[in-house]
């Protein structure tokens, strides 16, 4: 029997897990714990959930994981931003000092295991990306001019270090691809519901994507029997820009890369554009994810294809869509 907190319980993929969870508890969990800053209505009623609304940088975190007699962490809680909507400083506290808060907080209270999501982002957005398929054995280099990507580099050059100095809190960091489901809602999403889809010229910029409940699953199978290890996480195959564009039925606009670079880097400092320069490389240099280390040593095969979940993303919003249009019926 394990006791088990889930950080970022009310986001996104905590809930998803925390459905995982729930049947288990008496089987294999003893008591599931939540944390986040603020919890929806309905995880409040759930009797089987322990809610605790804190912040993952609060000094109590060790005390939280004692009194609790946790022996499993889920690290979910981050914020997810792109180079047009970063307060750096504010994230930086929370996905940087909050993170090192927390792990020193699981060494302090015995915690053995410590499961966290991580991104594709943190390889960086670098021109070697070109035509290969980045395994966990390459460097991670991140961006500094893009918030998100640099900050998961930090936190996995954190985790690194723990790894050494504390070998006895085991570790599972997932490098997430672009996550998908029925209701998702992040950067990709935002990007690609644009009347047209941006294809620089001579670059295919392809989409590695996972369905949301293959994460959940991954998380699950994490939390009970998996392998500790790094991984990469998305779905087999991947989708170039253009053929995203066709499947949405848009027309996908082809511009020269260093055209976009010289009107952005001239617009962006006279404010008269959210993006600056960076933006070619985050579109032209995009990390492609190989999940053969997921499928061969962890023992996880992803139920959907890169192209299954976009399939399934699409035809979703559309029923989604007609409902709305029929007054919800």
């Amino acid at each position: 029997m394990h006791n088990i907190l889930i950080t970022g319980a009310n986001g996104y993929m905590g809930q998803q897990l925390i459905k995982r969870l729930l049947p288990l508890q008496g089987l294999v969990f003893d008591k599931i714990v939540g944390l986040d800053i603020r919890f929806s209505e309905h995880l409040l009623e759930e009797k089987q959930l322990v809610c605790l609304q804190k912040d993952i940088r609060s000094k109590e975190l060790g005390a939280i994981l004692l009194e609790n007699n946790i022996d499993t962490v889920v690290h979910l809680a981050a914020i997810i931003s792109t180079p047009d909507k970063s307060d750096r400083e504010r994230e930086y506290d929370i996905d940087v000092n909050g993170t090192r808060n927390l792990v020193d907080a699981c060494i302090e209270a015995g915690v053995k295991k410590f499961i966290t999501t991580s991104s594709g982002a943190a390889y960086g957005y670098h021109p070697e990306n070109v035509h290969r398929w980045l395994t966990e054995s390459d460097p991670i280099r991140g961006n500094y001019e893009f918030t998100y990507s640099h900050h998961k580099r930090l936190v996995e050059e954190l985790l690194a270090e723990k790894r050494t100095t504390h070998p006895q809190l085991t570790q599972f960091v997932f490098r997430v691809g672009t996550i998908l489901g029925k209701t998702t809602k992040n950067p990709i999403t935002e990007y690609l519901e644009k009347p047209k889809v941006l294809e620089l010229k001579g670059y295919p910029s392809p989409f590695v994507f996972i369905w949301d409940q293959d994460l959940a699953e991954i998380l699950l199978k994490a939390a009970t029997n998996g392998k500790p290890g790094i991984y990469n996480v998305a779905g087999d195959g991947c989708l170039t820009v253009k053929e995203v564009a066709a499947m949405m039925g848009k027309k996908n606009q082809t511009i020269p890369g260093w055209l976009v670079k010289a009107v952005f880097g001239a617009l962006h400092p006279l404010k008269l554009s959210k993006y600056d320069a960076f933006i070619v490389n985050f579109i032209q240099y995009r990390p492609v994810l190989s999940n053969e280390k997921l499928k061969k040593e962890f023992g996880y095969i992803p139920q959907k294809t890169s192209k299954e979940v976009f399939q399934y993303y699409l035809q979703e919003n559309i029923y989604r869509s007609v409902v709305a249009e029929n007054g919800g019926h």
